[in-house]
């Protein structure tokens, strides 16, 4: 009836030398620069334990490049793998690759799905969808003809907000009609034209929904047509820009997921589980969903 003593196993587990890899999509989106903050923070309290950790930041939703990417790690000899995984099947089945050597993998902010994984660290994105919709019901009092500005279709946080957004409408607002969705892969220049393309294309279009990266492109689209203050608009997460927009009176509201603590608690899930052998609660660790308004804004990370 011998159980190790936990302790003694940390201890002896922390004169090994373990890499943990991360790999996010992080170029060009200042969401993620909280979220570095908190894998930072994260690094730093777990270096006694002889434990490195390695990034690798890519810009965009390359499938082959992310699937380099985790080959780059691989060759690293990571004992855990933190990752923005793209929701493609290519890449499911080479995390299934590195699970079965015995690697566990976190998914941070983004999740996919068919994988074998320790656990994901982020938002509840069909709950947030829902949020941003019941904001805008109440702000236009049910009546909007809506645009949509996406991240990407293989991203399941996105879809999972669109989802979460229509259901709401649909089932409580039937006078909010959803004109367009279109995508800014997280791309400024991109979510430029598209949004630019989308206001033009329905003139008739009252409010907008950014539910991705990009916003600020979509926000230039929106002044140059000379929108500005005259659409009801909804964002997602408080960087320095939205705030701005925000005390400028051109975004009404945006929702908010804690990016500190996703990059925080997802290098302490590995760490808990290489130096403890603790696997979490459940596999979904989901941060709040928080609403953000022009006198609500403070500077918590």
């Amino acid at each position: 009836n011998y159980h190790p003593n936990p302790m003694a196993k940390a201890l002896a587990n922390s004169h090994k030398s373990m890499t943990i890899g991360v790999l996010i999509n992080s170029g060009g989106n200042p969401f993620f620069d909280k979220v570095l903050f908190g894998i930072e923070k994260a690094k730093k309290e777990i270096a006694g334990f002889h434990i490195k950790v390695k990034k690798v930041e890519l810009t965009g939703y390359d499938i082959n490049k992310q699937l380099k990417a985790i080959d780059q790690l691989l060759e690293a000899q990571i004992s855990g793998l933190v990752i923005t995984p793209i929701n493609d099947s290519l890449i499911a089945e080479k995390l299934n690759q590195v699970s079965s050597q015995g690697i566990q993998v976190v998914t941070l902010n983004a999740d996919i799905t068919g994988i074998e994984k320790l656990g994901f660290v982020g938002c509840n994105y069909h709950q947030s969808g829902k949020t941003a919709a019941e904001l805008l019901g109440q702000i236009t009092q049910g009546n909007a003809t809506v645009g949509i500005v996406t991240g990407f279709s293989k991203m399941l946080g996105h879809t999972m907000r669109v989802k979460g957004f229509q259901e709401v409408i649909h089932e409580t607002y039937p006078n909010i009609r959803v004109a367009g969705i279109v995508e800014s892969f997280d791309d400024d220049n991109i979510a430029f034209r598209n949004t630019k393309k989308l206001l033009e294309d329905h003139p008739n279009i009252t409010a907008l929904y950014f539910c991705a990266g990009g916003i600020d492109g979509g926000i230039k689209a929106v002044k140059e047509l000379q929108l500005a203050h005259k659409l009801k608009i909804i964002t997602v997460d408080d960087t320095d820009n939205i705030k701005q927009y925000l005390m400028d009176g051109i975004v009404n509201a945006t929702v908010c997921q804690q990016p500190f603590k996703q990059g925080y608690e997802a290098i302490k899930l590995i760490f808990n589980y290489l130096i403890h052998n603790q696997k979490p609660d459940r596999k979904h660790i989901y941060t709040q969903n928080e609403i953000k308004l022009k006198y609500n804004l403070d500077e918590s990370v």
